[in-house]
């Protein structure tokens, strides 16, 4: 079953667009976040941690410990802080899952239909006997009946010997003793 051009065309398109988008997805998720209005970054360090690890593990986003009630404007400030980096995180999250589902599902339906083109309607050999009956998968129609296959020792023509088996194997070059 031949495939059209166009069609092998759209199918490689179809799984290229879902991997680039499944890649871009988790890329997404894998880049630092942005820095908060309030200052500083999104990580334990000098740069902000990934959109993942601050949806995981909340506590490594970098604003030190909690400042006491008795400060409400460090408490202020440091409750924006938390919040804008966990939002961002939030955010990413929740642009990167639909489009790696989307994208996975089209990659999948590329695949599916990159693996259509080999599958088709198995047509009758052409080679057929009168019989009806198709030639032995083994055998194929230039190469001629295999002796193998084929041996019949009443269809030899008469006059000629039949063949002779060949001789047995000597025996093996080490002792009986050796062999396991």
């Amino acid at each position: 079953m031949n495939r059209s051009p166009v069609r092998t065309a759209i199918t490689l398109a179809l799984v290229f667009v879902g991997v680039l988008g499944a890649a871009l997805a988790v890329t997404g998720l894998l880049i630092g976040l942005p820095a908060p209005a309030a200052g500083g970054t999104c990580g334990p360090g000098q740069g902000s941690e990934a959109a993942i690890v601050a949806l995981f593990d909340p506590i490594t986003i970098g604003a030190g410990p909690e400042p006491p009630a008795a400060n409400p404007a460090g408490r202020a400030q440091w409750t924006a802080f938390v919040d804008e980096c966990q939002t961002a995180a939030d955010d990413r999250a929740w642009t990167a899952f639909p489009v790696l589902v989307v994208s996975s599902g089209i990659a999948i339906l590329g695949f599916l239909a990159f693996r259509r083109r080999s599958r088709g309607r198995i047509d009758s050999t052409p080679h057929a006997p009168a019989g009806g009956w198709p030639p032995p998968p083994w055998s194929s129609p230039w190469a001629g009946p295999s002796p193998s296959v084929d041996w019949d020792p009443s269809l030899w023509p008469p006059g000629v010997p039949l063949p002779t088996p060949p001789p047995p194997l000597p025996p093996p070059p080490w002792p009986e003793s050796r062999v396991p």
